[in-house]
């Protein structure tokens, strides 16, 4: 499956804006629904953090 890249703000960290982002899903707060997106380097450190949490938390093998 191809990745679709526009041109946005990232909504993590890094706040930027104008830069290639792909949306991750959406926001719901308070009953509204917001289009979060994520710029590359983002989302690389959020995919990390991720692997590093399933990581510490895989069963140890038998």
């Amino acid at each position: 499956m191809e990745l679709l890249w526009i041109t946005g703000d990232c909504w993590l960290g890094c706040e930027r804006t104008g830069v290639l982002v792909i949306w991750l899903g959406p926001v719901q707060w308070d009953g509204q629904h917001a289009p979060f997106y994520s710029c590359e380097p983002c989302l690389d450190r959020l995919k990390a953090q991720a692997l590093d949490y399933l990581m510490e938390r895989r069963p140890a093998s038998a």
